[in-house]
């Protein structure tokens, strides 16, 4: 997402645009990434080395792979940044300035492009263990089957011999009548 800043750079430091986003392509080549912002809100602010961006948007849809039954499922994410895009030549003199090799660029058309700064933040916003549904079961640890559609059946059928001396040990009464644990 491409937006032309060239009148916000030539005001004073502290000038601001605000924009509404809606339906707006995103895509970032080099990182094999492609997505799209459902809608969202964005301030621009003039500062001292360039623009400050300041985004709250909602993405499309991301289809993951539930880590409990590995089914998939898409989810919406939701990003907010603040990120400072500067320029690498001064807009008045054209002498160099100084950058970081992690700093936003804006381009020698004066045009700022959202879409690695979003790409950044989506995959940060992406859930380290994504689930399909809060109280999804899993897989059977035995033979696979998804315990969401059903109970498989197996576990009743073969148990694991490996625990029969813990099925043998007799449950202790946890209390007596007052209350006090007893063995």
């Amino acid at each position: 997402m491409l937006l032309n800043v060239s009148t916000l750079l030539q005001e004073p430091v502290g000038s601001d645009r605000r924009y509404s986003v809606a339906h707006e392509p995103l895509l970032v080549p080099e990182q094999d990434f492609a997505g799209e912002i459902i809608e969202g809100s964005l301030r621009l602010i003039r500062s001292e080395r360039g623009v400050l961006v300041m985004a709250e948007l909602d993405l499309a849809p991301v289809g993951l792979e539930c880590a409990r039954c590995l089914e998939p499922f898409e989810t919406p994410i939701s990003v907010t940044f603040d990120e400072e895009y500067v320029l690498d030549r001064d807009p008045l003199t054209g002498r160099p300035l100084p950058t970081e090799p992690d700093d936003f660029h804006i381009d020698e058309h004066r045009h700022l492009d959202l879409s690695e700064a979003v790409r950044q933040y989506e995959q940060a916003a992406l859930p380290i263990r994504p689930l399909c549904r809060p109280d999804c079961r899993g897989l059977c640890p035995r033979c696979g089957s998804n315990l969401n559609l059903g109970p498989c059946g197996c576990a009743e059928t073969d148990p694991d011999d490996r625990w029969s001396a813990l099925a043998r040990l007799q449950r202790l009464d946890v209390e007596d009548g007052d209350g006090a644990p007893q063995a």
